[in-house]
C-alpha cells in the first residue's frame, strides 16, 4: 500500500531557509490536521521513500537502533529508571510483561508536543507555544489530540537514512572528548566528515550523528561516573553546534528528520556563543526551539549506533534504508 504523504512543492517545507517569513515558525496545516501532525515529516512522500527502499537496499543486512530499555539506568533531570515486572497467569503456564518507562530515558524520537518556543506578549513575557502555536494548556488535555504521535505512527518515519559518525572521525583527527561535556561539533566538521565518507544528501533524508554516547556509557563509565551525571544539577551533553549556519544547513538540505545517541542531539546546555578562530565568535541558540517547536521536525535520541556504524565501516557505505 503507498503512502498518504503528500506535498505540494510549494509548501514553506520546499522554500530555501533565507526566503521563509519566518524561520521560527514554519507552521503548515490547520490546526488539529494531519498535516500540520506530519511536521517536516510532510518531505516524505511517496517518490521520496520509493526511491530511498530502491537504491538503498541492497545486502539485506540489518541492524537495531533501539538502545536496551533499562539505559540510561541512571538518568539526568528526575527521570525514573524503566521497570519491568513479570505476571503469572494460569497457574504459571503463560506470563505477561508490565513495562513503565519514560520515553526520554533510553532510544526516542522527541515528539512535537515535546518542546516549545518562547512567544512572549507584554501581558505574558514567559508565555511559550508549542508548533503551530499549541499551548500548555492543551497538551495537558487528555482529550486534545492535536500534534500527537498517532500522525507519525500511521505511516512511520521511512526513508533513506545517512550517517555522519562523528566518533570515528574524531579518533581518526586524534580529536579527545568525553560525550557528558559541552563538547560541540561545529557545522564545517560534519561537513568535513560528510566529505571523508563520501555521502551525498537528498531531500527528505534522516540524518544520524555518532559521537559515542553508548559505547561510553556501556564501556567506559564506571558506576560511580553515571551516578555523578544523574545527581549533577548541571548536566553535559555533547552534540552538534546550536547555531543559525547549522540550522540553515540542516534546513536546505532538505532533511525530514535528525537524530543522533546523544543525549540531546545538539549541544547541552546552549552555549551563548561559539568560537571561530582567536578573535571571533559566532551566537548560540537552543536548536530544540526551531526543530521541533518551529518546524514539526522529529529529533532523535539515545539511539544505539553502534551495530549501524560496524556496517557502514564494513559495507563502506553510509546510506540505508530506514523501514
Amino acid at each position: 500500500m503507498g503512502s498518504m504523504i503528500t506535498t505540494s512543492k510549494a509548501s514553506l517545507h520546499y522554500q530555501d531557509y533565507d526566503s521563509l517569513p519566518d524561520p521560527k515558525r514554519v507552521w503548515t496545516g490547520k490546526p488539529g490536521s494531519r498535516e500540520e501532525g506530519l511536521g517536516r515529516l510532510v518531505l516524505l512522500t511517496p517518490e521520496v521513500v520509493s526511491n530511498a527502499a530502491s537504491t538503498c537496499i541492497k545486502t539485506g543486512r540489518r541492524t537495531s537502533l533501539n538502545w536496551e530499555l533499562t539505559k540510561l539506568d541512571i538518568a539526568n533531570f528526575n527521570r525514573a529508571p524503566a521497570q519491568h515486572h513479570i505476571v503469572s497467569l494460569l497457574n504459571g503456564a503463560a506470563y505477561d510483561d508490565v513495562y513503565i518507562f519514560n520515553p526520554q530515558q533510553s532510544s526516542q524520537w522527541d515528539g512535537l508536543r515535546h518542546f516549545s518556543a518562547p512567544a512572549p506578549t507584554p501581558s505574558d513575557p514567559n508565555r511559550r507555544l508549542f508548533y503551530g502555536g499549541m499551548t500548555s494548556g492543551e497538551i495537558q488535555d487528555r482529550n486534545n489530540t492535536r500534534l500527537g504521535i498517532q500522525h507519525w505512527a500511521k505511516e512511520g518515519i521511512c526513508g533513506r537514512g545517512v550517517l555522519l559518525d562523528y566518533a570515528k572521525y574524531a579518533r581518526r583527527h586524534s580529536i579527545s572528548y568525553t560525550t557528558f561535556s559541552d563538547h560541540s561539533i561545529p557545522l564545517h566538521i560534519l561537513l568535513d566528515v560528510a566529505k571523508e565518507q563520501g555521502v551525498k544528501f537528498l531531500r527528505g533524508d534522516i540524518l544520524f550523528v555518532r559521537i559515542g554516547v553508548v559505547r561510553e556509557w556501556d564501556q567506559q563509565m564506571t558506576a560511580a561516573d553515571k551516578l555523578a551525571y544523574a545527581q549533577s544539577s548541571n548536566p553535559q551533553h555533547a552534540g552538534v553546534e546550536g547555531t543559525e549556519e547549522m540550522l540553515k544547513w540542516i534546513w536546505n538540505e532538505g532533511f525530514s528528520a535528525v537524530a543522533s545517541d546523544a543525549i540531546s542531539f545538539e549541544v547541552y546546555p546552549p552555549q551563548p556563543s561559539y568560537q571561530r578562530g582567536e578573535n571571533a565568535s559566532v551566537k548560540g541558540l537552543f536548536m530544540h526551539e526551531y526543530l521541533i517547536a518551529g518546524w514539526g521536525m522529529p529529533v532523535g535520541e539515545l539511539f544505539d549506533l553502534e551495530g549501524l556504524s560496524r556496517v557502514c565501516q564494513e559495507e563502506q557505505r553510509w546510506e540505508f534504508f530506514i523501514p
